[in-house]
């Protein structure tokens, strides 16, 4: 019981008990035999003293949630069908990449409601659905893994791509010869980092192709679907709409597809979505019909 009580104070998940939008939840979740569940951050943070606040990421509360979210589930209903809503500014890649391949493990069958924001992290997320929903406000984002630098926050393409940069001065000029600017770039860089940055290009490539399986993409579309969204875009922070992610083949379906779904996915982002929080918020509903009889 002590283990228990611990966990619950770091962690935000509980069956949805606002009396109206459940109800309203629960009609969806009897339309299409499926469970239903929210993974929001909220925009605003915890103020933890007068001039730190602490904002909702992909961390260790996600993973115990979602874990304890998906086993208070299991213990009702034997449904593997899963309507997710996801709004995420994502957060470690490690814990993104387990919440999202548990999920996959624990569902046949997702369909991914994105109303805002699906960034980084919440990208893998979203990635498991075999259906992503999006509509005209809805963002994902690249993949390209972020890491720590000497300079800040460096994308691994960044290093990637300039080492390449650097290389190519150097393809019609000696190294003797060349301009002391030219030097001193190429003195700049770090085998190991490179080493690192192109390793983690790969393993996050790696993880989009195991996550894309689960969804029922081919072994090409994942193939390629990872190559272009971790190593196909100028910046970490470039806008994927729903064009860009059908185009680089996503299964992704316009929000009309799904109105009465979308706008009360909606209205329950609109619950949670300006509370304080420092953690993600993971709700859950099911209908009557899919609950254990006896």
């Amino acid at each position: 019981m002590e283990t228990v009580d611990s966990i619950n104070k770091i962690i935000d998940v509980n069956e949805e008990d606002d009396p109206s939008l459940s109800e309203k939840l629960t009609e969806i979740s009897k339309k299409h035999d499926a469970v239903l569940m929210a993974c929001i951050a909220p925009y605003v943070g915890l103020k933890i003293s007068p001039t730190k606040t602490i904002c909702a990421q992909m961390g260790l509360s996600e993973e115990f949630a979602v874990e304890t979210a998906i086993n208070q589930i299991q213990t009702k209903t034997d449904a593997r069908k899963l309507l997710l809503l996801v709004n995420s500014p994502g957060g470690l890649v490690q814990s993104s990449y387990k919440i999202a391949r548990a999920l996959r493990k624990a569902f046949n069958e997702i369909i991914v409601f994105v109303p805002h924001i699906a960034a980084s992290g919440g990208t893998l997320l979203a990635l498991t659905g075999n259906k992503i929903v999006m509509g005209m406000m809805s963002q994902l984002s690249p993949l390209d893994p972020q890491a720590q630098s000497d300079d800040g926050v460096v994308s691994a393409n960044s290093v990637v791509d300039a080492h390449q940069f650097v290389t190519m001065l150097f393809d019609d000029v000696a190294i003797e010869d060349a301009p002391y600017s030219y030097k001193a770039l190429a003195d700049k860089f770090d085998a190991v980092e490179i080493r690192d940055a192109l390793a983690s290009l790969s393993l996050m490539e790696e993880y989009v192709r195991e996550i894309l399986e689960g969804g029922g993409y081919s072994k090409e579309q994942c193939k390629k679907i990872s190559n272009s969204i971790v190593r196909g875009f100028k910046t970490h922070d470039e806008v994927i709409n729903v064009d860009k992610a059908k185009k680089i083949g996503l299964n992704v379906i316009a929000d009309r597809d799904f109105p009465a779904e979308w706008n009360l996915f909606r209205e329950w982002l609109a619950k949670y979505i300006l509370q304080s929080a420092d953690k993600h918020v993971i709700r859950f509903v099911i209908s009557e019909n899919l609950i254990h009889k006896g």
